[in-house]
């Protein structure tokens, strides 16, 4: 594999783009760190760019849709079109999907990179070969650090359990609508080691809320998940 870039999954909402600062502000970070360069483009700006993109496609403003911002080494930035939800905002999705747990580590970096993006699909694969739909990476001591690439949270009783991992716009709005939702939020390792306790296994991307109903075979409820997903923006 030899095309490097660092990507973010954009989510547009009735033809405005979301939380794009924010987005631009983890691509710099990475950028800096792994190819040497600044990536502060005017907000504003992208934001239009990010728009037309969306327009081009002729997305529907009445539901979701998604565009992809690529940043290759030499500081290219790329806008590709990366679909439309069934729904309008950052949704609850109504599917659900039966986990396993991989172990297995990142080249190098947790950072949004293609790198990542290709070891996430390679999981995916291992975990339909398993007879799953979804994996769960998790590291050398069974702790858990992502689902399908995506931050992943566990919910015992009332508090909600955040797994250690790299920062996300996706991560950040999820604590939001925790705390939105009245719930208690910790940040702090679990893993297979917790599972006879977990009650409910979540992760949050770009298209919002994906509850697990089964991990490694065990179910999984999935009612606060739910709650949580209703305080997303």
């Amino acid at each position: 594999m030899t095309d490097l870039y660092l990507y973010q999954t954009v989510h547009l909402t009735g033809g405005r783009a979301l939380h794009v600062a924010e987005h631009a502000a983890l691509l710099d970070t990475a950028s800096r760190e792994w190819f040497g360069r600044p990536y502060t483009p005017a907000p504003g700006a992208l934001k239009r760019r990010i728009e037309l993109r969306a327009r081009q496609e002729f997305y529907p403003t009445e539901v979701s849709g998604f565009i992809r911002l690529e940043l290759r080494p030499d500081g290219e930035e790329r806008l590709l079109p990366a679909g439309i939800s069934l729904y309008g905002g950052y949704g609850y999705r109504s599917v659900q999907p039966a986990a396993v747990v991989l172990r297995y580590d990142l080249p190098l970096t947790e950072a949004p990179t293609s790198v990542h993006e290709t070891a996430t699909l390679l999981a995916r694969r291992a975990a339909e070969r398993a007879g799953a739909e979804a994996a769960i990476r998790c590291d050398a001591q069974d702790r858990f650090r992502e689902a399908e690439g995506a931050p992943v949270f566990a919910i015992v009783g009332r508090t909600v359990l955040e797994a250690p991992g790299p920062e996300s716009v996706e991560r950040s709005i999820t604590r939001q609508a925790v705390v939105r939702a009245g719930l208690e939020l910790r940040k702090e390792p679990f893993g297979l080691a917790d599972l006879q306790r977990i009650e409910e296994l979540f992760f949050t991307d770009h298209r919002g809320i994906t509850s697990l109903s089964h991990c490694n075979g065990q179910p999984l409820m999935t009612f606060l998940a739910e709650r949580i997903a209703r305080e997303l923006e």
